[in-house]
């Protein structure tokens, strides 16, 4: 048996993190609710850790070159 435990969010420290992803496909929307899920299970059971991952989701459009430019 697992329990949670609440987050501690006074004092955080924002972490910007950029995901680009092409989110016409299905499997994209998988992986960002993957990284999604993953980030609220670590913090549900680290809820000590100050650093907070912030996700900056961009959408490619299929433009690998223009992706690839966003995360300049």
């Amino acid at each position: 048996m697992e329990m949670g435990v609440a987050q501690n969010t006074t004092g955080s420290i924002p972490v910007n993190v950029g995901v680009t992803l092409d989110l016409d496909y299905l499997e994209a929307n998988i992986a960002l609710s993957c990284i999604n899920m993953a980030l609220s299970d670590f913090y549900a059971t680290r809820g000590d850790y100050r650093t907070r991952l912030v996700l900056a989701i961009r959408d490619s459009k299929k433009d690998v070159v223009g992706a690839a430019a966003a995360g300049m």
